[in-house]
């Protein structure tokens, strides 16, 4: 799939399916089910890599060609996008099987949907060269309003890292190895210089979007990669900014934050819900905070949050009232009930204290 089009974001198991033609113009055909370029698939796309090897050291599949060529796609894109506003690229295939002008994928305007559009015709606002990665799309789908994406860029030090180390113990490819550990330092550099702010309230904090031009977004959203998942990604943030920031997540200045009128349930949500949910807390954003905590006391408060909230459900949901959990969004979402497991699995022993190449190999676990 990410050799077919490394821009995409969602594909479809085959190409059977026949697209309308304002599905056409979204950019979507063949395997691509959604076009919206996100930093995060590429990151979440090494991370299974290296996650897979550190299960199956002995996995096959992981030293086949069509796993490389994936690999050294992306990192083509992410080199790309370094640039976003010098160069233009056009994804494979998509040119040639509709012959359309040479635009990256970052989706112009769509009246049929609603979607405004990016400005520069899907191009986006102005940047500046930063060392980080340009994208379009934040995980939740909503479009970006600046174009480096600070937790997405901060995920993929991560996955760079990944690359690294796979490229040195397993597919014995120094010179890979040695490409993405530039990339990640690169990027690790660009969010040092642009992308920590001085708050009135707390301090330096990074914010969630900036543009390399002094314009920045101050916020978080549930959706993952956030800021409140730093910990959880594996990116080695700086300790005091972090803190900073995750104070400022967790207060009243977070537009996105929410709390019921007893003050008993708290959180934080995403632009991505409409405006007769824009109060609602998302559980993903408790179980973040959560899996991001060192204190036990904390995760237990949460956990007893979460189970008090699912509206009688019993299961996690996409957001919900704070005041009425009865009043949710999306009755099934599998991707925060499985994060609820993995965050009563981290008061165990069943759950690994942490994913990063640095802690396995701390715990003496080899490739």
């Amino acid at each position: 799939y990410i050799q077919y089009d490394p821009y995409a974001n969602a594909f479809r198991v085959d190409t059977s399916y026949v697209f309308s033609d304002a599905q056409t113009q979204m950019g979507r055909h063949g395997y691509i089910s959604t076009w919206d370029y996100e930093l995060d698939s590429g990151a979440y796309f090494f991370r299974l890599l290296w996650t897979y090897w550190k299960h199956m050291p002995g996995a096959a599949v992981l030293r086949e060609e069509a796993v490389l060529k994936a690999v050294e796609q992306q990192l083509n894109v992410w080199e790309t996008e370094q640039w976003h506003e010098e160069r233009e690229v056009v994804a494979p295939g998509y040119n040639r099987l509709y012959r359309r002008p040479a635009v990256k994928p970052s989706r112009p305007r769509e009246p049929w949907t609603g979607f405004v559009g990016l400005p520069r015709d899907g191009k986006g606002s102005v940047t500046a060269h930063t060392g980080m990665v340009w994208s379009a799309f934040r995980p939740s789908d909503d479009p970006q309003q600046y174009g480096f994406l600070v937790p997405g860029n901060m995920f993929a030090v991560v996955g760079l890292n990944y690359v690294a180390d796979l490229a040195t113990n397993l597919w014995e490819r120094p010179e890979l190895a040695t490409r993405a550990k530039r990339m990640a330092a690169q990027i690790d550099e660009g969010i040092r210089k642009h992308a920590i702010v001085e708050h009135p309230t707390h301090g330096r904090i990074y914010a969630y979007e900036v543009d390399g031009l002094g314009n920045h977004l101050l916020m978080d959203d549930a959706n993952i990669p956030s800021l409140m998942s730093i910990p959880y990604l594996g990116y080695k943030a700086d300790a005091e900014v972090y803190a900073n920031t995750r104070r400022f997540i967790l207060s009243r200045d977070n537009p996105t934050y929410a709390e019921s009128s007893d003050g008993s349930i708290r959180g934080f949500g995403s632009p991505h819900t409409s405006a007769a949910s824009a109060h609602n807390i998302w559980p993903m954003a408790q179980i973040t905070q959560g899996l991001s905590s060192e204190s036990v006391a904390e995760k237990l408060d949460l956990l007893r949050q979460l189970v008090a909230t699912t509206g009688g459900t019993g299961v996690m949901h996409e957001s919900y009232a704070p005041d009425d959990p009865r009043r949710f969004t999306r009755a099934w979402f599998a991707w925060v009930n499985s994060l609820f497991a993995e965050l009563v699995m981290s008061m165990t022993d069943k759950c690994p204290a942490s994913t990063t190449p640095s802690a396995a190999s701390k715990r003496g676990k080899g490739g």
